[in-house]
């Protein structure tokens, strides 16, 4: 098929700018566990971008995703990214004036009373983002994957080097005698510096966008945008609540445990966490491809087999990359986190898996969500997904204090695993596509238990492990076989 080709090799396009920035970005894990004081400060960082995440949604309140629906229909598409800009645009700046004059109330609500500045500097970021967002939509939209690569690799480039700046080369002028440093550098605010690194790279590729923005003359359409928000606002609900189940373990781990811990355990599980990402930049980069993909198709004949066989394909991959992060998480553990007091404790290790298995269930959901937005159901999606943040909430609220991050690991996986269940059957309903059910089952069933055996033979040598990886490719290659036959078998009977 020359549609799934042509998805396959946008996916890699996106991929490789996702990869490539996720990977320097990983980075950075080595960089922050190394120069921060101790993991409290780094769960510092990751508590403040944990806010930051579920803020990012109430900036965009779903018009990514309506731009996308509204545009594949509209003549002038210009004017549904012109209509949908502006309203961000306005929003964007009323939220900022918001962060400037409740700076104070906001962090001590945070939990981070001496550092009210934080509020204004992700404001700026947040409203910033989430401008750009619809920049980048559209060049997603006019299937422009190399120009959204090349962006998106120069707003990760700013932030790694401020970055580096920061907590490298300024430490590195001023040991050396170089004085004038000091007027802009102070080594007791190496916190302040990741932020202000975002806040560079945020502001500069609004910048970048010039012209995508010539499009804005199309102006503000008020009805088209009245319709957008009916739209898209249960999008907001399911954004929110996907960031409950993505990142909403971390600020309760500052909430509910003791206030002596609580940041050093927030820091561990943040570090160990970034390792089971390595499958996510695969889901991410799929999900940049895929939603303008799956929504151009939605009028073609064949788009429920075109839909079904994608996802075949999407969990090959996504068991591949469990296989094979496995195989090679000892190496990728002490590459990316740097200071060996995290592996003091075993707790850090033992959750990797565990977060792999529930982003490979997160893919999944992706997939199958594809249903409520085609249909028109969004109300419908925003109810699936408020089921796993519930799963989320109660897991993490009744198991922290007695299982700390661990806890918060197995509810994720539960919760992912619970929305693809909801998704499935509502789907079935709604818009059924006939998905291999059976395929998928036993790939996944097939990787979880040759990444088992990875993990234990990992105890002895990663050489040994590694041979598990050729064994889950010619399961793949002995399903697919065995499933051609079958298709002769049919077309001659």
């Amino acid at each position: 098929m020359s549609l799934l080709r042509k998805l396959a090799s946008q996916t890699a396009v996106y991929g490789l700018s996702t990869m490539v920035g996720r990977f320097i970005n990983f980075l950075l894990v080595p960089l922050y566990t190394a120069r921060l004081a101790g993991s409290s400060e780094y769960g510092e960082v990751s508590v403040v971008f944990s806010y930051a995440s579920f803020l990012a949604i109430i900036f965009t309140y779903g018009m990514e995703t309506g731009f996308f629906n509204f545009a594949r229909n509209a003549e002038k598409p210009a004017k549904v990214f012109s209509t949908a800009t502006i309203a961000l645009l306005l929003s964007g700046f009323a939220l900022v004036l918001l962060g400037f004059f409740f700076a104070q109330p906001l962090m001590n609500a945070a939990g981070y009373p001496k550092h009210p500045e934080y509020a204004t500097w992700f404001a700026i970021i947040l409203a910033a983002d989430a401008i750009t967002s619809l920049g980048f939509a559209w060049l997603r939209f006019e299937e422009k994957p190399w120009a959204f690569a090349a962006i998106r690799l120069a707003n990760i480039g700013i932030n790694v080097g401020a970055n580096l700046f920061f907590l490298l080369v300024c430490p590195w002028l001023q040991q050396h005698g170089y004085s004038w440093i000091n007027s802009i550098y102070d080594p007791g605010k190496l916190v302040q510096y990741i932020f202000i690194s975002n806040l560079l790279a945020s502001v500069i590729t609004l910048l970048l966008f010039t012209k995508t923005w010539k499009h804005l003359k199309a102006g503000f359409d008020r009805e088209l945008f009245k319709k957008m928000l009916a739209y898209s606002w249960p999008i907001v609900i399911i954004g929110l609540a996907g960031m409950i189940n993505e990142t909403l373990d971390r600020i309760l781990l500052k909430q509910l445990l003791p206030a002596n811990i609580a940041d050093s355990e927030a820091g561990i599980y943040s570090a160990f966490y970034k390792l089971s990402l390595v499958l996510t930049l695969f889901v991410q980069a799929f999900r940049f491809a895929a939603e303008p993909f799956f929504f151009k198709q939605a009028g073609s004949d064949d788009a429920k087999a075109s839909y079904a066989y994608v996802m075949k394909w999407f969990v090959y991959v996504c068991g591949f990359i469990f296989v094979a992060t496995m195989v090679f998480l000892p190496w990728l553990g002490s590459l990316l986190i740097r200071n060996k007091v995290y592996f003091e404790d075993s707790r850090g290790m033992q959750v990797v898996p565990i977060l792999l298995l529930a982003n490979l269930f997160l893919g999944i959901y992706y997939n199958l969500s594809i249903w409520y937005k085609l249909s028109n159901k969004t109300k419908l999606g925003a109810a699936t997904a408020i089921i796993g943040a519930a799963v989320t909430l109660l897991g993490n609220f009744f198991f922290i204090q007695t299982h700390s991050f661990v806890a918060s690991a197995w509810t994720t996986l539960a919760a992912y695993f619970t929305m693809v269940l909801v998704a499935y059957v509502m789907g079935r309903k709604y818009y059924n596509v006939p998905y291999p059910v059976g395929k998928i089952l036993l790939t996944i069933g097939a990787a979880m238990a040759l990444g088992y055996v990875a993990w234990e033979y990992n105890k002895v040598s990663m050489g040994i492990s590694i041979f598990v990886i050729p064994v889950f490719l010619l399961f793949v290659w002995w399903l697919e076989a065995k499933s051609n036959v079958r298709s002769k078998n049919k077309k001659r009977g």
